[in-house]
């Protein structure tokens, strides 16, 4: 179990679920999420552990210039393609073994990187910039009505577990059944979560 799985696995553990891997048979035959998580011994939900690694591409540069050499330029942020690319991983990996959406699904990031953050994937999912006043602004439909667009809503929770911010919970709520089982598997009552306007 590499670092991040463990975080992940600690976090679910901390709330009274336990984490248990497929077996080597399992893998074997084709792709599969990390986990099957229970409690007392009851099948919740399947969960993927992806990470956002720092972004090191100037670092890179840098290390690799001549003294006195400028390095840098223009490119598009990869923050949102990476978590893009997770998602769409993770929805490949839940079908694998939950075609039917028998049980909710669970992606679980844990984010390394400073400059990503909870409000990127709010970003890749709603396809919205929240700005501080509370008004959203539709700049980011690319990659929420993109190659995830369909994909999104077989992940009934997010977990953000991030290294420079508060850990955070998204609740895509796109199946009410699903939705009531996360809810009650995290302790949280469905009118409790804050809506997130569009």
């Amino acid at each position: 179990m590499n670092p991040d799985e463990k975080r992940a696995t600690d976090y679910l553990e901390s709330r009274g679920l336990t984490a248990e891997r497929f077996s080597k048979a399992e893998t074997g035959t084709g792709k599969t999420p990390d986990f099957r998580v229970f409690r007392n011994g009851e099948l919740l939900f399947y969960c993927e552990v992806k990470s956002s690694a720092e972004d090191r591409w100037l670092d890179d540069q840098l290390n690799n210039a001549a003294p006195g050499e400028l390095v840098g330029g223009a490119r598009n942020d990869p923050v949102f393609n990476r978590l893009t690319s997770h998602v769409h991983g993770a929805v490949k990996q839940f079908d694998a073994v939950n075609k039917n959406n028998k049980y909710p699904n669970v992606l679980a990031f844990v984010n390394h990187d400073h400059m990503c953050g909870f409000n990127d994937l709010l970003g890749i999912l709603t396809g919205n910039l929240y700005a501080n006043d509370g008004t959203a602004h539709p700049i980011y439909r690319q990659f929420s009505h993109g190659r995830i667009k369909n994909e999104k809503g077989k992940i009934h929770l997010f977990i953000w577990l991030d290294d420079h911010r508060p850990d955070r919970l998204f609740f895509s709520q796109t199946d009410e059944a699903h939705h009531a089982v996360v809810c009650a598997a995290f302790g949280i009552q469905p009118n409790e979560i804050e809506q997130i306007g569009s």
